[in-house]
């Protein structure tokens, strides 16, 4: 379940012979632009309320609004990225290569 929590989720819009593809994080960064600006500080401490929505669905079981709350969380993050100029998908790949390669190895050690 978690594993799908970091796939970027794509539209895509056919016509007759072009192909036209919307990110999804895009529209959430668009979102948080015009809601923020460049104020990062507003957009982590709403981030953190979001993070405490999320821990208040798990405790109450209900998993329709963890869902929702991971999305917003998860759409916050991208959009913080942005200010970052950083390909969020593009460094968790790397990054989880290399951890799981280090877990692979250390695992395989005796």
């Amino acid at each position: 379940m978690l594993r799908s929590w970091f796939i970027s989720l794509r539209l895509v819009f056919i016509t007759n012979p072009i192909a036209i593809q919307i990110d999804m994080s895009s529209l959430a960064v668009e979102y948080y632009e015009r809601k923020f600006k460049d104020d990062k500080a507003s957009a982590f401490i709403h981030l953190v309320r979001e993070i405490g929505e999320i821990a208040f669905a798990m405790e109450k079981n209900n998993t329709e609004h963890a869902k929702l709350e991971l999305t917003e969380s998860t759409a916050l993050l991208y959009y913080l990225a942005s200010k970052y100029k950083l390909d969020l998908d593009a460094n968790m790949k790397s990054l989880y290569t290399k951890k799981l390669e280090t877990l692979k190895t250390a695992t395989e050690s005796p």
